[in-house]
C-alpha cells in the first residue's frame, strides 16, 4: 500500500471516529432519543391518559378504588400541563355515580377550580400522597339500597409534608350502575378500627 492509499485511509478512520463521538455525545446528553430512552418515556401520567375507560373498566370496587389513587397521585403530586390536568380529571369523574356528578358543587368547573385550589395547596406546604392501600376484594361488603347493588370499600392512604406523615383513611360507597361497571357514590373519613383493620390482608 502507498503513502497516498495510507493518508486516505488515515483520513477515513479519523472522520469516522469524529461521526461515532459526536453522535455518543449527542445521546449522552440527551440531544437524540435512544432506544432505552424511548421505552422509559411512557410514564403514569402517559399510561392514565390513554387509559380506554370505556372498553377496559375496573370489575371490582377494589379496581375502582386502586384506579381512583393513582388519578389521584398524579394530580396531586406531579407537575402537569393544562392539557395533562384537564385529561385526567375527565377521567377520574369516569369513576364517579351520576349522582355524584349531578350535585351543583361537583359541576367540572367547580370541581376543577376546588382541585386546582387543592393543589396549590398541597405544593405550597410540600405535601404529597406516598402510598394506598385498598380493602381487597374479598373483605368488602356489599348491600342494596333502593334495588342498586352497592359496596362499601376502605381505603388508606399516606400523606407526606416536609417531615410530617399523615395516615388518612377513608369509606368510599361503589354502586353499580345500569351497565353493571361500578362507579363512586361518595366517601368520608373514618377512625372505626374495625373498618380499618379490613386493610391488614394487603
Amino acid at each position: 500500500m502507498n503513502k497516498k492509499k495510507i493518508g486516505i485511509t488515515f483520513v477515513a478512520l479519523v472522520c469516522l471516529a469524529v461521526v461515532v463521538l459526536t453522535i455518543f455525545y449527542m445521546i449522552s446528553n440527551g440531544k437524540i432519543s435512544g432506544s432505552r430512552e424511548s421505552k422509559s418515556s411512557t410514564t403514569e401520567v402517559d399510561k392514565l391518559m390513554s387509559k380506554d375507560l370505556d372498553n377496559g373498566y375496573p370489575e371490582t370496587p377494589t379496581e375502582v378504588l386502586k384506579l381512583y389513587w393513582r388519578y389521584n397521585k398524579c394530580l396531586y403530586n406531579t407537575t402537569l400541563t393544562d392539557k395533562e390536568y384537564n385529561k385526567l380529571l375527565k377521567q377520574l369523574r369516569k369513576l364517579y355515580d351520576a349522582e355524584l356528578l349531578d350535585v351543583k358543587d361537583n359541576a367540572w368547573e367547580k370541581m376543577y377550580k376546588r382541585l386546582a385550589k387543592e393543589q396549590k395547596s398541597y405544593k405550597k406546604k410540600e405535601q404529597t400522597i406516598s402510598t394506598y392501600v385498598v380493602q381487597p376484594a374479598g373483605s368488602i361488603e356489599y348491600t342494596t339500597i333502593n334495588k342498586r347493588e352497592c359496596a362499601t370499600v376502605i381505603t388508606g392512604t399516606l400523606t407526606k409534608a416536609k417531615q410530617k406523615r399523615m395516615q388518612i383513611y377513608e369509606k368510599f360507597l361503589c354502586r353499580k350502575d345500569a351497565k353493571g361497571k361500578w362507579r363512586i357514590l361518595g366517601w368520608e373519613q373514618t377512625t372505626d378500627k374495625e373498618e380499618i383493620a379490613t386493610l391488614g390482608d394487603n
